[in-house]
């Protein structure tokens, strides 16, 4: 038995594992669960695509298919979740999936639940830091 929610929030851990401000990961988060939820997951590959240049959007994407190479994720999504690197690989086996909508719909879900979860750990960093500088005022004079 695979237990998807811990998978979820480990992506989203581990989606807060680079660099940049907590503000534009949660902001890319939520950008890229509308983008995932209104056009689904070819959208959001795209979306993350454009806005990848080596920094959060591009570690986001490495991140969710890093989910898809779960072991047995992986063999039910087909076996042959691709590489970050080639977005042509990526598009070829999102349109391959989606095939078989049920597994297709099934990703979805799961790539929505760790975008969720990146969503509020971003806030929660954010939060914090916004609450340190605050901790840091009242030492002025």
């Amino acid at each position: 038995m695979v237990n998807l929610d811990f998978l979820c929030m480990k992506t989203a851990q581990e989606m807060m594992l680079c660099k940049g401000s907590p503000e534009d990961k949660e902001n890319l988060a939520t950008k890229g669960l509308g983008i995932l939820l209104e056009n689904g997951p070819y959208g959001l590959m795209l979306y993350l695509e454009t806005q990848s240049n080596g920094g959060v959007a591009g570690h986001y994407k490495e991140q969710l298919l890093t989910l898809c190479h779960e072991e047995r994720l992986a063999s039910y999504l087909g076996g042959k979740v691709p590489s970050v690197a080639d977005f042509q690989e990526i598009a070829r086996w999102l349109k391959d999936l989606a095939k078989d909508l049920d597994r297709y719909l099934f990703m979805k879900c799961l790539w929505q639940q760790a975008l969720t979860y990146a969503r509020y750990h971003a806030k929660v960093k954010d939060e914090e830091n916004i609450a340190d500088q605050d901790d840091g005022m009242e030492d002025l004079p």
